[in-house]
């Protein structure tokens, strides 16, 4: 019995210096490749990269990667190679690839993963701090393959937690011409049209802030009111799954009072557009989670004043405050000499002229 058991602990430890010397070979045929300046070579090898990245060993692959080369200078000068070159956009997904593998973050249960880690956020600032001049470059370069790799590395960046998120928002330059345009949808929903569309990084960028869940920086990032109108002004013509991811992630990070994010502030996500887009989906004949998710997101800031549509009832006002107002009004013309104002738009109002929505869940 024991010598079975010695005979399995042999044959494990084998087979896993067997992979490990396997895995040597190939990261040196990889990275010498990656670092060619041929562009075939180099596209080639940054796709098989990120393909067994994302395999059962991919993992040990990483770990191994980042034992030998901790500052992942391969990467760096891959990097350099392809400045200003067609073929950036295959490193950059190489990159994003490597920083967003679960194996290379941070976890408080991983006490052997916390060196990989770290040394992981270090080459991610770097990019933040020395290279985002490229990324402007490849977003300015209207070819969707290129502003999509910027953007899911930028997302990737963002997700290794509040730090790298914070840095990605005080350095990006959000005002960028070209940015906005990077939502825009295709309506035509033809896989060639989505094959070329930048709107579905676009949205994993924007909420990816979001999905941190970092007080100060929800406070901070939300006030990128062009970003996340780009968001939200579409929504109704994505796919289910990003319908589900962006209504989720608003619904788990920001409407509630850990986000510490004041009713204001949250009251700018939910204009007549997005409430529009919002009944529309809840309204969906076919339903489905995305209807539903859609559904409590409408009631939740259509009945909780902390989402800033709603007055508080519960608040009393100041006696000062109301007295001094009387004598405000008291000075006024009479409501008759006004010329009429407007309707004001109110979340009610929206919502009671397209009934629909709610009459399916009644």
């Amino acid at each position: 019995m024991e010598d079975n058991e010695e005979s399995e602990f042999e044959k494990e430890k084998f087979l896993k210096f067997e992979l490990k010397v396997c895995h040597e070979a190939k990261l040196q045929e990889l990275l010498r490749n990656i670092t060619s300046t041929e562009l075939k070579l180099c596209s080639d090898a940054s796709k098989e990269f990120i393909k067994l990245l994302k395999g059962d060993s991919g993992g040990e692959l990483l770990r191994q990667y980042i034992q030998t080369s901790s500052k992942c200078s391969e990467l760096l000068q891959a990097w350099k190679v392809r400045q200003g070159k067609p073929g950036l956009s295959y490193i950059l997904s190489l990159i994003s690839t490597i920083l967003c593998h679960p194996d290379g973050k941070y976890s408080h249960d991983d006490l052997k993963g916390v060196g990989m880690s770290r040394d992981l956020d270090k080459f991610a600032r770097l990019i933040v701090n020395e290279n985002l001049g490229d990324l402007y470059k490849e977003l300015n370069s209207k070819e969707a393959k290129r502003q999509n790799a910027v953007l899911s590395l930028l997302a990737s960046v963002v997700r290794r937690g509040s730090g790298l998120a914070s840095d990605v928002a005080k350095n990006f330059d959000f005002k960028l011409t070209i940015f906005p345009k990077l939502a825009e949808c295709k309506h035509k929903r033809t896989e060639v049209k989505r094959k070329h569309s930048t709107r579905k990084s676009f949205v994993r960028f924007a909420m990816s802030f979001l999905e941190v869940g970092k007080p100060g920086l929800l406070r901070w990032v939300l006030q990128q009111k062009e970003m996340y109108s780009g968001v939200f002004r579409g929504l109704a013509n994505d796919e289910d799954e990003i319908v589900i991811y962006v209504l989720s992630t608003l619904r788990d990070r920001v409407l509630t009072p850990e986000s510490l994010v004041p009713p204001g502030l949250r009251s700018v996500l939910f204009g007549s557009v997005t409430l529009d887009q919002l009944i529309c989906i809840s309204g969906r004949e076919n339903g489905g989670i995305a209807a539903e998710i859609a559904h409590s997101v409408l009631v939740m800031v259509c009945t909780d004043s902390s989402n800033g549509l709603m007055p508080d009832l519960k608040r009393h006002p100041d006696p000062l405050r109301a007295e001094a107002f009387q004598q405000r009004s008291s000075r006024r013309p009479a409501a008759s000499s006004l010329s009429s104002s407007p309707r004001p738009f109110t979340a009610t109002s929206s919502l009671l002229s397209s009934p629909r929505a709610f009459q399916q869940r009644s």
